[in-house]
């Protein structure tokens, strides 16, 4: 019984040290996915007014499109693409509201190709054009 109850704490022993180093290694990747998504965020942040596609973005950062996504939704619970959409569209509509530049010049200002694909943008995410988001801005 004595040499029984000492191989079963051994064996439990062996356990928690694979638990232990499985977490740290689970904690290890864990920073490391913090750390590229900080430095994601950071790039939209600095790089968001040039047009940069996140397959861009992805690239700078030496790791995949697919790979950013997945550690952008598991850090911050939305894809990498939706935050960098997310930034674009906080910075139109900062600029609509914010001041009178002509919605070709905000589109140029923001990296858009063209002042239509710009007023699709806006319309898509608001469900308003980009004139009237600017004038129910004024009237408010």
């Amino acid at each position: 019984w004595h040499r029984a109850t000492q191989a079963y704490g051994e064996l439990a022993g062996i356990w928690l040290r694979r638990e232990i180093h499985a977490a740290e290694l689970t904690a290890g990747r864990r920073s490391a996915a913090r750390r590229l998504s900080a430095a994601y965020c950071a790039r939209v942040v600095e790089h968001y007014k040039t047009g940069i596609s996140m397959a861009d973005h992805a690239a700078a950062l030496d790791v995949t499109p697919t790979h950013l996504t997945r550690v952008c939704k598991a850090e911050t619970g939305k894809t990498a693409a939706s935050l960098l959409t997310e930034r674009q569209y906080h910075e139109a509509r900062r600029l609509l509201v914010q001041s009178d530049l002509p919605m070709r010049e905000i589109a140029d200002l923001l990296g858009f190709g063209s002042a239509a694909y710009f007023t699709r943008f806006i319309s898509q995410h608001s469900g308003q054009t980009p004139s009237k988001l600017r004038k129910q801005a004024k009237n408010k």
